[in-house]
């Protein structure tokens, strides 16, 4: 039976939910994010080794750290702009191929200058790949499960950083710190070959842009086959275009305050995060924990972020943003208690996956609210941008972690300051919450014009 009038993209994606499209967005989605996270974190498991071999202070290797994460910010403020421009399909794959490519001539690196410019590029096309994920995801989920949708998305990023270590355990001492980015460069090569065949551009995308009407024809028919279809049926959206700069309209229509704040809150979180996991196991190795379970140690506390990650995403839908600032709160005594056990192995690790529980955890929930409260024209951009400005802190974080490390500081004293931007982050996004009660209750819907 042909489709009698137009039908609104809402009801095409809140309806049946058995079309093959759905489950192909989630399983390529997932597996870009399990590559992005292990490329994420490659060079924190290879930093003992390189300094090791080039016979450099490991204080120098701050930049280093920092050096993907300019490029991620780069990216996710350029890139994210011609995602809400050109579509989000065709953005994440260039992105995948240009971070596949640098990550691959990484091991061609030999000195830090020249390691650290591969970095930001292959940053570069990491931060323009993460928003058009998110915002193609956000944009085929029912309202009801887009804070579980984003979230899942960060357990294969999580997983991706989790894997690497135990990788990186097993392939440095075999065959040395560049097999783990030869295996971070390939990957992603494949499966944006992969994504390019099988995954389609966003139906809310293609309403709201008014681009390809044909296109937009052709895959809402193979979403749902049950409503007869044709390129001669209409579409109708409750969201509106807007015109002009994507970035402009994160500040329009009242959201400056709510953007602002949502910045500040991923610097904060992004600080302490990246602090942890770029110096954990080199910071765990110095206290006398062999290198092997030291990266293993690493490799926990990405463990525990992809727990976390699977709990947030519960939280927010069930009980709304708000819960997600006790999330970072709860963080902040399980980062110093690492400081008090780093001679008692057992307590050690089910600290350091605690904490990755809860860190790692509410950072899912805050990347999941960027995909949530900007509306369609504007998702990919809101996303980038507060992933892009994140990473200012995920940049000060590694840097600022070296310089503590130089000054010699005590455990205790060490993890004490890493403790500090997560309750800062809680009282931020409750602020956050405060200036957006949609966004605090439970069953956000995404935000719409």
């Amino acid at each position: 039976m042909s489709a009698s009038g137009p039908i609104d993209i809402g009801r095409l994606l809140e309806g049946d939910r058995s079309s093959p499209i759905f489950t192909q967005i989630v399983v390529w989605s997932l597996a870009l994010m399990f590559v992005e996270g292990y490329d994420m974190q490659t060079m924190a498991y290879a930093a003992p080794a390189i300094i090791r071999d080039w016979h450099v202070n490991k204080e120098l290797f701050g930049p280093v750290f920092s050096a993907s994460l300019v490029g991620y910010l780069i990216g996710a403020l350029v890139v994210s702009n011609i995602s809400d421009r050109i579509g989000r399909k065709s953005t994440l794959i260039g992105g995948a191929l240009i971070f596949g490519l640098f990550t691959l001539a990484t091991p061609l690196a030999t000195d830090l200058t020249t390691l650290m410019a591969l970095r930001v590029l292959a940053g570069i096309g990491l931060g323009g790949t993460v928003p058009s994920i998110i915002a193609l995801n956000a944009e085929y989920v029912p309202e009801r499960a887009r804070g579980t949708r984003i979230t899942l998305l960060y357990i294969g990023y999580t997983a991706g950083t989790a894997c690497g270590g135990f990788i990186a355990s097993y392939t440095i001492p075999h065959w040395g710190w560049g097999s783990v980015f030869v295996i971070g460069g390939i990957l992603p090569l494949v499966l944006a070959a992969g994504a390019a065949w099988q995954m389609p551009e966003s139906v809310r995308f293609l309403a709201v842009s008014g681009r390809a009407p044909a296109r937009l024809s052709a895959i809402a028919a193979r979403l749902r086959p049950d409503l007869g279809i044709t390129p001669a049926t209409r579409f109708t959206t409750t969201e509106g275009a807007a015109r002009g700069v994507p970035v402009r309209h994160l500040f329009a229509g009242g959201r400056a305050i709510m953007t602002t704040l949502l910045w500040i809150t991923f610097i904060l979180s992004l600080v302490g995060h990246y602090f942890l996991m770029s110096w954990l196991p080199t910071v765990l190795e110095a206290g006398g924990l062999p290198l092997q379970d030291a990266v293993i140690a690493g490799a926990l506390f990405m463990t525990g972020g992809m727990v976390g990650t699977i709990l947030t995403g519960v939280v927010l839908d069930r009980w709304g943003g708000s819960a997600v600032a006790l999330i970072f709160i709860a963080a902040t005594p399980l980062i110093i208690a690492i400081g008090f056990a780093q001679h008692a192995e057992t307590l050690l690790m089910i600290l350091v996956f605690l904490a990755g529980v809860t860190l790692i955890g509410g950072q899912g929930g805050l990347n999941a609210l960027s995909g949530i409260l900007y509306p369609t024209y504007a998702r990919s951009t809101g996303a980038g941008w507060a992933l892009g400005v994140g990473r200012i802190g995920s940049i000060f974080g590694p840097v600022v972690g070296g310089l503590m490390i130089g000054a010699h500081l005590s455990p205790v004293a060490l993890f004490t300051w890493a403790s500090i931007p997560a309750v800062l982050c809680g009282f931020t996004l409750w602020l956050v919450m405060r200036t957006n009660p949609e966004a605090a209750a439970p069953g956000m819907p995404v935000a719409a014009e």
